[in-house]
């Protein structure tokens, strides 16, 4: 028997508007034993977290149950992430001591992964991983949902002329800009970022024709110059008035991948947010029979083979690359990260790398 004294996020509060870390989250330390195990659980430990901007409409008080592609965190519940895990101790057929997952579990040094856990998300809550953890977080989570979002729902091809992204510096965008430009070959890949510094790194290191800083004064005439020939693919990670403008820009029969809506998730009550698409963009779907379609990346789990089939291959021929940022952080900092990502403090995927004292 072994015994951790293992320090766990809870949550302590769902939070409204603009989440405040303290109020929203406990850190608790509980006495956790290999004994503790039951068929079929594993014993991990926490090397590398995942930040992601969904994890805030999880804990989001204003986000309606019924309507979410999962069940929300609720209080009292410990805060999930993706991560990866170390297994101390396994009592689960097909994994041993020592071997390191990729798993759906928690803001956690130490947990305990239960069955019950295994079920949140079948078919992408535990897997395997060899090699650097950190590509592997980011491929294997990022990387694929912008492979699915451009090519499946967006059904993006070498025959498109223009591929718009929002967030492109981000974990996701930098990926799809890189598939749009590097391997489908598109003609003009326009990445809409938060400063000259993400600009210049879309444009040197993601293959973007324009690189557009929505803090820009002149952003708005920018957007239209770079979108001159209309757009047949927008990739959407912010919603509000981005949207709004690509909107009134897409082509007939042009397609928009809903992926995320970062500029909304502190508004979830509608305030801001729905002051963000005008009747003369709205217009513009039926008018141009303009296809929007949103997505969920764990709907692909089946196919996930096929996706790293393609994507290891131009990760290995430089076709596309891995934009990271790994912070380390003691377990007691871990909510931080949530603050950085919405913050927009992070270029790439923003990975915590958990330092154990």
């Amino acid at each position: 028997m072994t015994k951790y004294s293992a320090k766990q996020w809870f949550v302590k509060e769902r939070s409204g508007d603009n989440i405040n870390v303290e109020e929203t989250f406990e850190l608790v330390t509980k006495e956790l034993s290999t004994d503790d195990l039951k068929e079929g659980d594993l014993f991990l430990k926490a090397h590398f977290f995942s930040n992601d901007p969904t994890q805030r409409i999880w804990v989001n008080k204003d986000s309606v149950k019924e309507r979410l592609y999962r069940a929300p965190i609720e209080k009292g519940d410990l805060m999930e992430t993706y991560g990866i895990y170390e297994v101390i101790e396994s009592r689960r057929t097909g994994y041993e001591n020592g071997d390191f997952v990729l798993a759906r579990a928690f803001w956690a040094d130490y947990c305990i992964l239960t069955p019950i856990d295994l079920t949140i998300d079948p078919g992408a809550t535990l897997t395997k991983i060899m090699g650097d953890p950190t590509d592997f977080l980011t491929l294997g989570i990022t990387g694929i949902t912008a492979y699915f979002g451009l090519l499946t729902v967006g059904a993006a091809t070498s025959k498109d002329s223009t591929v718009v992204v929002s967030v492109a510096a981000g974990a996701t965008g930098s990926v799809v800009c890189q598939i749009a430009k590097n391997v489908l070959g598109i003609k003009n890949v326009v990445g809409i970022a938060g400063s000259d510094a993400k600009c210049e790194l879309l444009k040197k290191s993601c293959g973007c024709d324009y690189a557009l800083n929505y803090r820009s004064p002149t952003f708005k005439r920018d957007f239209e110059e770079a979108t001159k020939d209309d757009i047949d693919v927008y990739f959407d990670n912010v919603g509000g008035e981005i949207l709004d403008m690509a909107l009134l820009r897409m082509k007939e029969y042009g397609r928009i991948v809903s992926c995320g809506a970062i500029s909304m998730y502190d508004d979830m009550k509608g305030g801001k947010a729905s002051a963000g698409i005008s009747r003369e963009a709205w217009s513009q779907v039926y008018c141009h029979k303009v296809r929007i379609e949103g997505f969920i990346v764990i709907q692909f789990a089946d196919q996930l083979p096929k996706a790293l089939a393609d994507l290891v291959p131009w990760l290995m021929e430089g076709k596309i690359h891995l934009i990271k940022e790994i912070w380390d952080a003691r377990i007691e900092d871990v909510p931080q990260g949530m603050l950085k990502l919405f913050k927009g403090e992070n270029t790439g995927k923003l990975i915590t790398k958990v330092i154990h004292s």
